[in-house]
């Protein structure tokens, strides 16, 4: 796909109120406030290896908590997933 056909497509997805782009990401503090949170979980995961108190449980750890985290932040790839496959399916 050309560079300024592909330009052309993100732009127009940037204009539709109704993207993923605009709905999950343009002023949306909450997803954001998700992201911070995920970055924090992985330090502290990071801190506890490197402090040697990293444990063994799974469950309440750390790491739980992260990967619950991007769990929920699932939507976010679906969507940024779809707006590539709609694009390749508009350009062929």
């Amino acid at each position: 796909m050309e560079r300024t056909r592909l330009e052309g497509i993100i732009q127009q997805y940037k204009r539709d109120a109704e993207s993923v782009y605009n709905t999950w990401f343009v002023n949306n503090e909450e997803r954001l406030k998700a992201f911070r949170s995920i970055r924090r979980g992985v330090e502290e995961v990071i801190a506890e290896i490197k402090a040697g108190s990293f444990g063994n449980d799974f469950r309440g750890s750390s790491l739980e908590f992260v990967l619950r985290s991007i769990t929920e932040q699932k939507q976010v790839f679906d969507g940024a997933a779809h707006v590539l496959l709609e694009a390749e399916a508009a350009n062929p």
